[in-house]
């Protein structure tokens, strides 16, 4: 089972100087965790790229998609009387598919928010400490088998 010492730390700048010795000692960056009850900030390098304007445009591809597939399923399913104009009209099509566009890309958003927020854990994780709810910062070391 393995095991985490965790650091509290009063602020930002105590827990960054920690980090940094951290990484100077040769510990790696996955094997930290750090917590906060408000976002840090640390250098652009050590962060993990966000996926989710990618999801965002993949789920507006796939609203655009069914959206179109249910205007023009729908509209030929109905078998309404037209009196000789085309039965899919292009600005009724239009309005669906815009709106449908945007809830795919929004429920993609949220959905990958909530996955790469980790907020969907069935419960803390188990390195949480309550200083967090105080305001202080705790950095979470995970124990290796080589240390």
């Amino acid at each position: 089972m393995d095991e985490s010492k965790l650091a509290v730390y009063d602020t930002r700048d105590e827990a960054l100087a920690a980090l940094t010795e951290l990484k100077r000692e040769g510990v790696s960056r996955s094997s930290i965790t750090v917590m906060s009850s408000e976002p840090l900030h640390l250098e652009a390098d050590e962060e993990p790229k966000t996926r989710i304007a990618g999801f965002a445009i993949a789920g507006g591809i796939i609203g655009a998609a069914l959206a179109m597939l249910l205007t023009v399923w729908t509209s030929r399913r109905v078998d309404l009387v037209t009196g000789g104009m085309p039965i899919v009209s292009p600005w009724a099509f239009g309005i669906i598919v815009f709106e449908l566009t945007a809830l795919g890309a929004i429920l993609a958003t949220v959905g990958r928010m909530l996955y790469e927020s980790r907020l969907l854990r069935p419960r803390a994780p188990s390195e949480y400490d309550e200083a967090i709810a105080s305001g202080k910062i705790v950095l979470a070391i995970a124990k290796t088998e080589e240390s």
